[in-house]
């Protein structure tokens, strides 16, 4: 659930969860490296993918299409 409802608590909400990918940010990481280091912090892979997404829409993070290296925003 991407956000906190009367049915969704605030800690599982694809928004407070898209801390875990940012309160640790390194540079030089692939997304699989990050699935891997972050996966303690959601339910699946496809949260984790669901919340990169989000990540990348607010433009908080980008992906370098040729190495697919994360470069996160300052």
């Amino acid at each position: 659930m991407l956000i906190p409802t009367k049915f969704t608590t605030l800690e599982e909400s694809t928004i407070f969860k898209m801390r875990a990918i940012l309160e640790d940010k390194q540079n030089c990481e692939t997304i699989p490296e990050l699935l891997a280091r972050t996966l303690y912090g959601f339910q699946d892979a496809s949260e984790f993918l669901y919340a990169v997404d989000i990540l990348y829409v607010l433009g908080a993070l980008d992906v370098n299409a040729s190495t697919g290296v994360i470069e996160y925003a300052e």
